[in-house]
């Protein structure tokens, strides 16, 4: 038998209104969720390309350093890849007020897909030093 009286009706459940503003309430939390996760990963990606751009940068400095390259004054690009990540290393060189030193910068991009030893837009990371010239100093 139903009550006549609907005040002393007790209620068993949640009405739909209730329901759907729960689940609502939930999909923002998730997207929130989701979209810091997707965050999280993409900067966990930089990272490790800006890491390794670095170690590429390094090794191309030590190159010229442990062989006692003296570097022409020009622009050169080459494949530097580290892992599985495609990096170019462009190295610049320029004259110092000294002619026995030159300036070498050595950027680190990622690499096109299309032509390995073409740059991508941003730079990972960019090492600069100084080269002595050990073939014409009388050290």
């Amino acid at each position: 038998m139903l009550p006549k009286n609907r005040s002393n009706f007790k209620q068993q459940g949640f009405s739909l209104i209730e329901v759907l503003i729960g689940l609502s309430i939930l999909a923002i939390a998730l997207t929130a969720g989701i979209k810091a996760l997707t965050q999280s990963v993409q900067t966990q990606t930089t990272i490790q390309q800006q890491y390794l751009a670095m170690l590429s940068a390094n090794d191309a400095l030590n190159k010229i350093s442990l062989q006692k390259i003296w570097p022409q004054y020009e622009i050169v690009r080459t494949n530097c890849s580290q892992l599985n990540v495609p990096l170019v290393c462009i190295r610049s060189t320029f004259a110092t007020p000294n002619p026995l030193f030159r300036l070498v910068n050595i950027e680190v991009y990622l690499a096109n897909p299309s032509d390995p030893t073409m740059p991508q837009d941003q730079r990972l990371a960019k090492l600069t030093t100084i080269v002595f010239n050990y073939l014409n100093s009388n050290l």
